[in-house]
């Protein structure tokens, strides 16, 4: 989104008490209903919080920050939405390319925690909250496990995410890969995502990223990769690291050929062992060129 796009005020002594939605009017001259629906799409925060009800009251001295493309992205239909598992607790979907698994900063509509938040709510849940386990950049495709649960419902967010969780992955990797690689370079956490560090970082987090050949052809390599920790950001950076970077960029409007195909975990709660395959796509065949 542009810098353009984004708005911050400070909330001053006679706006003390308004709603949202009339601060909005007042600041950007947006009428009720489009002020309410920016609101809506996840594209308003009081100070650090995301907040989607427009009746909300704002007080003096307040920061409002407000994402003004927000309200453009088109809506996710919550029936679109392939669920290849779902329990009281979690629900795993096979996420298309393209497709936010969670909402991004500039806004949560057209992401599928969106959608199943919309799916939840016509179920009669009330107040549904929803969180992605795992990571998945848009572009990539595959399975997203998501927890949820209703205004009545502590959140267990925390016990999937300390899970072993085996997740495998397959990508197409610019180059040819004749046999099975490693790389360990450590990662770092920034402000805008994840990094490999440098020699000697501070704060270097201790990674190590596996990929077993599959198949080659036309200058491209299929691969397998399987983590039990850390985010799959971690296949992109260390193929980059290996100089056979993943076929397709993030955040350029292409498909990055990176596909979860499986989640397996024992569930913390029922105690049940899942293991979900997703359906390849047709870049994550052995066969595909």
């Amino acid at each position: 989104m542009p810098a353009g796009d984004r708005v911050r005020v400070r909330v001053i002594s006679m706006e003390d008490g308004m709603t949202l939605r009339q601060l909005l009017g007042r600041r950007l001259g947006l009428g009720v209903a489009s002020a309410s629906d920016l609101i809506r799409a996840g594209g308003v925060y009081i100070g650090n919080v995301r907040t989607c009800i427009p009746t909300l009251r704002v007080r003096e001295g307040e920061r409002v920050t407000i994402y003004r493309g927000a309200a453009e992205a088109a809506p996710l239909d919550p029936g679109s939405l392939v669920v290849v598992h779902r329990d009281a607790q979690c629900i795993i979907v096979d996420k298309p390319h393209g497709v936010p698994a969670a909402a991004t900063r500039e806004g949560s509509r057209g992401a599928i925690s969106h959608a199943l938040v919309q799916l939840l709510a016509r179920e009669g849940v009330q107040r549904p909250y929803v969180g992605l386990v795992h990571p998945l950049d848009p572009a990539a495709a595959g399975l997203a496990l998501f927890t949820v649960r209703g205004q009545d419902t502590a959140s267990f967010l925390a016990r999937f995410t300390d899970l072993d969780t085996l997740r495998v992955y397959r990508a197409r990797l610019s180059g040819h890969v004749r046999e099975d690689m490693v790389c360990e370079t450590p990662i770092v956490k920034a402000s805008g995502g994840l990094r490999l560090a440098r020699e000697g970082e501070r704060d270097a987090v201790p990674a190590r990223t596996e990929f077993r050949p599959l198949a080659a052809g036309d200058g491209a390599s299929l691969v397998e990769v399987e983590l039990r920790s850390g985010s799959s950001e971690q296949i992109s950076l260390h193929a980059q690291a290996l100089t056979l970077p993943v076929v397709g960029r993030a955040g350029a409007g292409e498909v990055l050929e990176l596909a979860c195909v499986r989640i397996a975990f024992t569930h913390p709660i029922s105690g049940a062992a899942i293991d979900v395959r997703a359906e390849l796509p047709a870049r994550a065949e052995p066969g595909a060129t």
